[in-house]
């Protein structure tokens, strides 16, 4: 029951925002994967620890500043991750993570036999919300609900991804996102008491980055991993209110977490789509010709035609015809 109610506060945190939502590049590699699709599940060991900005207070022995830390332990943590190809360029990606659904679009930039490049811009929208109240039941039997409280959040990320992989099956990536999260909490004593409303809007870059190494097994592909997140800025606007009346707005700025993911995920791929013969004459296309053009260079140029002997005589009456021509305007 105590793990339970662990787990379940440690995806509250994520939800809310008391440890900023988190996408890591988990499972992803730049090779492209044909027209056909790709499920990955990723499960490990996640750690993750925030400090909140400065809080700033007048007392009468001077400014106070306090910061709050949270830590996070979660065994197993789990991320998904879906890819459709619609060509050996481009497909479409959706990653699953506690910052919601993030759907982006991966363009491999190179074709190669050795290693891929790809970048895959990407956002992300989330929703979670929690409540909490305690019963209590009175000598008369009556029983009545105190100290009601309630906590929603929205989270929104955007960012770029940069990504790279090797036919032996190392793979890494990188990128950046820009995170927003908007939280609404609310709480009552009693219902003779005000209800104090907070909401807090959270802002936080976050510098990401992940190695690892894919084992094929058929159309299976056991990839072990570690990804890793620094959030080197993180600033807050807090707004409080009393029933109707407003406790002022606080702009927080200094706050900066991290996170880190060992573990390992499990791919499972579809063969990919046979091409018709309109979509090859498509891609050939949309290359302009360069595969033709790269053929035609490559072709080997053979030894120069001999001249047959009809051939010289005419030649040579040619050049006698031309002298005859010189001597008479002479």
């Amino acid at each position: 029951m105590r793990a339970m109610r662990f787990f379940c506060l440690l995806a509250a945190l994520s939800a809310v925002g008391c440890v900023t939502p988190r996408s890591m590049t988990l499972g992803m590699m730049a090779a492209p994967i044909g027209r056909g699709t790709e499920v990955g599940v990723f499960s490990g060991v996640g750690f993750a620890s925030q400090t909140s900005p400065v809080v700033t207070a007048m007392t009468n022995d001077g400014e106070v500043r306090s910061q709050s830390q949270n830590r996070a332990f979660g065994l197993p943590t789990f991320e998904a991750n879906i890819q459709k190809g619609f060509n050996d360029r481009f497909a479409l990606n959706v990653h699953a993570s506690p910052a919601g659904l993030q759907p982006g679009l991966k363009w491999t930039v190179n074709r190669s036999r050795v290693a891929h490049f790809a970048i895959l811009p990407a956002v992300a929208f989330g929703f979670g919300s929690i409540g909490s109240s305690q019963l209590v039941q009175l000598p008369n039997g009556a029983q009545s609900e105190v100290n009601p409280a309630s906590t929603t959040s929205f989270t929104f990320l955007g960012g770029l991804k940069l990504l790279v992989s090797h036919r032996s099956g190392f793979y890494a990536g990188a990128g950046y996102d820009l995170m927003f999260n908007r939280s609404n909490s609310g709480t009552q004593p009693n219902v003779n008491a005000d209800r104090t409303e907070t909401v807090t809007q959270t802002i936080a870059h976050q510098i990401m980055g992940a190695v690892g190494f894919s084992i094929a097994l058929g159309q299976v592909s056991l990839r072990p991993e570690v990804a890793f997140a620094v959030y080197p800025g993180i600033s807050q606007t807090v707004s409080s209110r009393v029933g109707a009346t407003s406790t002022g707005d606080q702009n927080l700025v200094g706050g900066f977490g991290w996170a880190i993911l060992p573990g390992f995920s499990i791919a499972v791929a579809t063969p990919p789509e046979k091409q018709t013969d309109e979509d090859e004459s498509e891609d050939a296309a949309k290359n302009g010709g360069e595969d033709e053009a790269a053929d035609e260079e490559e072709k080997p140029r053979g030894p120069p035609r001999k001249r047959t002997g009809d051939e010289d005589d005419d030649r040579k009456r040619r050049k006698k015809r031309a002298a005859d021509d010189d001597d008479s305007e002479d």
